[in-house]
């Protein structure tokens, strides 16, 4: 057994339901102790707390300022037509299934629900390439028209570069969100969310910062949720490193990104998880699902 300056406390957060153990492992966090008491290191430490607790305090702010309304959203759809090299398959029910094909079986179960609960919701598709984006469909209230687009959609061949500024360019070039921060009590005509579904575990996407996209990243009526397939995490892919990446486009804390490994019921669980409305669903921390036993009265 080493020392006690050499060793490292495993940090793991799971969500109340049940998660398979490579999300499990993408979503732990991994602290260690310091070797010595350095003044220095503890200040900046200390100073990186305070940082961490201001941005969740001012998100609670911005987040409580908001209306809570199920107002129409846009919501653009974003599937990862890519197929890694030797990719594993999802299997269910004794069948075998490709990514892009579970994903598409999902989004068409998401997209009839959503449409369900607001028949005024828009949806568009997206379609990400190798190394950029296409934009598909344009946005309808017709279910059946975006899932047509979405099931047409055929596989491509990965790269080692993928340019994530190109999905937020295409996006600014589509619709306009001029909302600041200070002018959020007005109810909205519309909230623009992007779910994006990415589905490599080898490329590192690349974001190119720059001020129209962060404008709209920081746009209280747009949110980008995120949901990653991938291969079971080892040493020799980079699923670790890309979950956290897309974990970064978060700027507000509104929201929500899961890691779903070859697992067909992780998948489904977490598209449904995707119909709560961003203007009226807890930080993803927060939220807890389970099940009752319906008792007869």
């Amino acid at each position: 057994m080493g020392s006690r300056k050499d060793r490292i406390i495993p940090i793991v957060l799971e969500e109340a339901d049940s998660v398979s153990e490579a999300t499990r492992t993408l979503r732990s966090k991994t602290v260690q102790i310091p070797s010595s008491s350095n003044r220095e290191t503890l200040v900046a430490q200390s100073q990186s707390i305070k940082e961490m607790k201001s941005q969740e305090e001012s998100a609670l702010d911005l987040r409580e300022s908001l209306p809570s309304f199920n107002v129409p959203e846009k919501i653009i759809i974003a599937v990862d037509r890519v197929q890694d090299d030797n990719c594993s398959e999802f299997v269910t029910s004794g069948k075998s299934y490709s990514p892009l094909v579970m994903v598409k079986k999902a989004v068409e179960v998401f997209i009839h629900n959503k449409a369900i609960l607001n028949s005024s919701h828009q949806f568009g598709l997206m379609g990400l390439n190798e190394t950029n984006v296409d934009w598909i469909q344009d946005f309808t209230s017709s279910p059946q028209d975006i899932i047509n687009s979405v099931n047409a959609m055929k596989e491509c061949q990965t790269e080692d570069i993928f340019d994530l500024s190109s999905v937020f360019n295409m996006i600014n070039r589509k619709i306009a969100l001029n909302v600041a921060k200070s002018d959020v009590d007005d109810i909205p005509n519309f909230v623009v969310r992007l779910i994006l579904i990415y589905g490599r575990s080898y490329t590192i996407p690349k974001l190119e910062k720059s001020e129209e996209i962060e404008k709209l990243l920081n746009c209280p009526y747009f949110t980008v949720d995120c949901v990653m397939t991938h291969e079971p995490v080892s040493s020799a892919n980079n699923c670790d490193t890309i979950f956290r990446q897309l974990q970064q486009l978060d700027r507000k804390g509104f929201s929500y990104c899961f890691a779903v490994a070859r697992n067909a019921f992780d998948l489904y669980v977490s598209m449904a998880k995707l119909l709560s409305h961003p203007l009226q669903r807890p930080p993803q921390d927060d939220a807890k699902y389970y099940l009752e036993k319906c008792t007869e009265v």
